[in-house]
């Protein structure tokens, strides 16, 4: 009965000072862009492959204006493949990523991470996680992935390779329009603004 009160009072506390996460909501087949606001998609490349079990991965972003939080899915819920296409309505503004949230599936269950995402740093390491958890390497010192969604547009987010630590972002736009257009009649695939994490 202690432990029971121990995890009810925990979760109690860590929902009081949580941030509360926005989800994107998905494009639909027959969708448009919604009036004053925008269309992201792109290509998702997963760290893991059947590692990943049945498990669902998301990317959290923040609106810099706002300060508010958004995530969307990146990998669907039991699908294990490696490669997965994302496009989701999303509000107009300035947006940095922030974390890249995944699980690995284990015999036991799965093994949550979380792992901030910034340029030119391979968050993944152990050397990275202690000296983040301890405090050495501030968020301030480090640089974000940016981008500027304007309203009433369709925008390319490119081919994001999260296969390692050390993420990136390639355009692959005309092979990649042609695999999914037919998929999304409504939404007028010439007037996409490539806009790539930078």
């Amino acid at each position: 009965m202690r432990y029971l009160i121990a995890l009810i009072l925990g979760i109690t506390i860590l929902s009081a000072k949580g941030q509360e996460f926005i989800q994107l909501e998905k494009v639909g087949s027959s969708d448009k862009v919604i009036e004053n606001e925008a269309i992201i998609y792109g290509n998702f490349i997963q760290r893991l492959g059947f590692s990943s079990g049945g498990f669902p991965q998301d990317i959290r972003i923040q609106n810099v204006e706002t300060n508010e939080i958004f995530r969307f899915r990146v990998k669907p819920i039991y699908k294990s493949k490696k490669e997965n296409t994302f496009i989701f309505h999303i509000p107009t503004g300035n947006y940095k990523i922030l974390v890249y949230w995944w699980t690995k599936s284990q015999w036991y269950g799965g093994k949550m991470f979380t792992e901030p995402i910034f340029k030119g740093v391979d968050t993944s390491t152990k050397d990275f996680k202690k000296k983040w958890e301890n405090g050495k390497i501030k968020e301030s010192d480090l640089e974000q992935y940016e981008f500027t969604i304007e309203k009433n547009t369709i925008n390319y987010l490119g081919t994001w390779h999260f296969d390692t630590g050390l993420v990136s972002f390639s355009d692959d736009k005309e092979s990649f329009d042609k695999e999914i257009m037919e998929n999304f009649i409504n939404l007028d695939f010439e007037k996409v603004v490539t806009n790539l994490p930078n």
